[in-house]
């Protein structure tokens, strides 16, 4: 989930890559109704965008028992720890390697059972 349509577009061909399926935030959709809709294992919120990295999407995520994944640089990431330890989500520093994405997302695959 992202507003910016590039950095989607990049994140999403990388975990297409992978082997995952995709599906995209449709802005100015509120993220909490595209999780509602799209009823994702995991979502990728984009660590930049301050409409998607909310405590009503993060609680929202929490209830329905998605995976949340928050990718941005690491001046982006810093500045949501403290909400990354309350709702116990992952973080993915941007750029990163193929290797490094696929563990994560395959360790938080196998975690749903």
């Amino acid at each position: 989930m992202s507003s910016d349509a590039v950095a989607a577009a990049l994140v999403a061909a990388l975990v297409e890559t992978l082997g995952f399926g995709i599906r995209f935030y449709r802005p100015p959709e509120d993220p909490s109704d595209a999780l509602r809709r799209e009823r994702p294992d995991i979502a990728m919120l984009d660590g930049t965008d301050q409409l998607v990295i909310s405590d009503a999407v993060l609680g929202h995520a929490a209830m329905r028992g998605i995976s949340v994944v928050v990718f941005g640089p690491p001046e982006a990431l810093d500045g949501i720890r403290e909400v990354a330890r309350t709702h116990r989500i992952h973080t993915l520093i941007t750029p990163t390697t193929a290797d490094v994405a696929s563990a994560l997302l395959t360790q938080l695959v196998a975690a749903r059972g």
